[in-house]
């Protein structure tokens, strides 16, 4: 790991409060939906070009995703991934209709529907809200990312990265962190911790 890229921690802190990264690579790489109608560099007030993004209509994962976090952690040697959720996300909307109405939209819109499904069982989530499918989705989506990529596991068991699990309201601008992985300031030592 470089010495000049700060911790997990740092980062994560600096990106929440907006605080600009000086450097000639990105800090952090941001997994975000593709509907959210937003840049990643616009939520964090970064330049451009100081996030890596990669963006997927409702966190897709794919090998084409694993590929970009595995560059950004193993080549660009990012302390920290950020799985970025959205309000009212469309993909979300799609999978609580499918939750309550058994509708199901048709071609690949369909399998990244029933992977929101998957982690609204998996979490035990109410299922009741976009917001409560947005939540369980994206600290499931986090966790898949590490059980799909030996890399970032191991990145993130040698506490050289971190994953933050959060959700941006752009109506009032919020950023609510659902769940950090690994090495973002927590102060009990554990390296999953799910809020």
């Amino acid at each position: 790991m470089t010495t000049d890229m700060p911790d997990a921690t740092t980062t994560w802190q600096r990106l929440r409060a907006g605080i600009s990264h000086p450097t000639d690579k990105p800090v952090a790489a941001v997994f975000r939906c593709a509907d959210a109608g937003i840049s990643s560099e616009t939520v964090f007030n970064q330049p451009a070009g100081a996030l890596l993004d990669v963006s997927t209509w409702g966190h897709a994962v794919d090998t084409s995703v694993l590929a970009s976090i595995e560059y950004a952690v193993e080549t660009l040697e990012v302390p920290l991934v950020v799985v970025l959720g959205h309000d009212d996300c469309p993909a979300m909307r799609a999978a609580l209709r499918a939750w309550e109405q058994a509708q199901l939209p048709d071609g690949a819109m369909r399998t990244a529907v029933e992977h929101a499904l998957l982690s609204v069982v998996r979490r035990g989530a109410a299922g009741d809200s976009v917001e409560s499918v947005t939540s369980a989705h994206i600290v499931e989506t986090g966790l898949g990312l590490m059980q799909r990529s030996p890399a970032l596991a191991r990145k993130v068991d040698r506490r050289e990265c971190g994953i933050v699990c959060a959700t941006f309201s752009p109506g009032d601008q919020e950023i609510s962190v659902h769940a950090t992985l690994g090495a973002v300031g927590e102060t009990n030592g554990v390296l999953v911790e799910c809020v």
